[in-house]
């Protein structure tokens, strides 16, 4: 159901990466992180190797993750979202299962439990950002996702340099169904968590980029009081994607509070 790259060893920790792209995002950090953890890179439905009869939403992911959570053999499961993979990470969290009591701790990287702006949650993209990228997607793919991919990195440190290894990362694996792509934005456009937080038992820690335009800062400190028990990390100089502009920063960040975890 969903395609998975595994490496390394220690506690299962799975991946989720964000609209547009898929689980090599993270492939100049794995090498760090499989230091300490048995990775789990997924590729979301309809995103690079993950091309099967089920189609990318919110319910046929809380499925396709019920799948692989009951595959791995551990109570201990560490789970890691950027973006839109951060809110598919929160939704599934949010249903309480039995597959979810096996996770120990989530993490989100620059995630917002309601990406579009709205009257009562200003740090979001507003929705007319949002409506533009779904009006040029079908018109021309490639410049829709070039584009996304700058706003990503735009704001963090070295710009240039982050935004060309993002570039190669996206181009490892095949690219997003259309399909997923506009089902992906209409689910960052339409979904608001916020009243879903509260269930999420897990221990939670929200990393966030000082200079994101897409998740500003300020949403960590709005969504930490929704949630049971959650921190906030900002790192400096860090657009959307720290695990490219940061990535020292962001394996500390990560280390300390799964051994924080591991000892609660």
């Amino acid at each position: 159901m969903l395609s998975v790259v595994e490496s390394g060893s220690g506690e299962p920790l799975v991946l989720l990466h964000g609209w547009g792209l898929h689980g090599g995002v993270w492939k100049s950090i794995l090498p760090h992180l499989n230091e300490n953890f048995h990775c789990y890179a997924v590729d979301m439905l309809g995103h690079g190797e993950s091309q099967s009869s089920l189609s990318f939403s919110l319910d046929n992911m809380n499925l396709a993750l019920d799948n692989l959570v009951s595959s791995i053999e551990s109570n201990n499961i560490a789970l890691l979202g950027w973006s839109l993979g951060g809110l598919v990470a929160m939704q599934y969290l949010s249903q309480n299962s039995k597959q979810t009591k096996k996770i120990n701790s989530l993490m989100l990287v620059c995630s917002n439990a309601c990406f579009c702006q709205k009257e009562e949650w200003r740090y979001a993209i507003e929705p007319e950002v949002l409506d533009g990228f779904a009006d040029q997607l079908e018109k021309d793919y490639k410049k829709t996702v070039d584009k996304f991919m700058a706003l990503q990195m735009f704001g963090a440190d070295d710009y240039k340099t982050s935004l060309k290894e993002l570039k190669e990362s996206v181009g490892s694996r095949l690219i997003p169904s259309l399909d997923a792509l506009t089902e992906g934005l209409k689910v960052l456009k339409n979904t608001d968590l916020t009243g879903k937080l509260k269930l999420i038992q897990q221990k939670v820690l929200m990393i966030n980029g000082e200079h994101d335009r897409l998740v500003p800062y300020q949403a960590g400190e709005s969504m930490k009081s929704y949630f049971n028990n959650a921190q906030i990390k900002t790192i400096k100089g860090a657009g959307h994607a720290p695990f490219i502009s940061h990535k020292k920063e962001l394996i500390k960040v990560i280390t300390e509070f799964n051994n924080e975890s591991q000892h609660v």
